[in-house]
């Protein structure tokens, strides 16, 4: 009897063991997959961000509606960076402008909020910034990432 015991253990080891070689190799073959979607979605959004630095992707399409340069460079400096401080995006469309006036970024950002461009939130003790979740999809229509 308690060479049946021992045997069935030794049949439930290798079934185990057999079961656990079956998971690393689904494992490996993911893994190759994986890692080119990673490389190729870092690349994309690089490529991305280039163009939006170079001025050549169509935002016009999506702030077709925007009137004022000030409030279409507070909207591009919140497409490369979220969750964004009045004082970040003021230096972000200090970089893009060469000037930049933290009253006029905040009295804009209320504007666009208004529009429902973008959305702010309380986070410690400054207020922060982020596109709407309808603007980022309006963007991602247009990067064709979604129909």
């Amino acid at each position: 009897m308690a060479g049946t015991d021992e045997e069935g253990l030794r049949r439930e080891v290798r079934e185990l063991t057999d079961k656990i070689r079956e998971l690393e190799d689904m494992v490996a073959r993911i893994q190759q997959p994986v890692e080119q979607m990673r490389s190729f979605a870092s690349t994309y959004i690089g490529m991305v961000d280039a163009f939006l630095r170079m001025g050549t992707l169509p935002e016009e399409k999506l702030f077709h509606d925007v009137t004022d340069d000030i409030s279409r460079d507070i909207l591009k400096a919140l497409l490369r960076r979220s969750d964004a401080n009045i004082s970040q995006i003021t230096e972000m469309v200090r970089e893009r402008r060469g000037s930049a006036s933290r009253r006029i970024i905040r009295e804009r950002l209320k504007q666009l909020e208004e529009q429902g461009k973008v959305r702010g939130h309380r986070d410690k003790n400054a207020a922060v910034y982020r596109l709407s979740p309808e603007l980022v999809q309006q963007w991602s229509q247009l990067l064709g990432f979604f129909k």
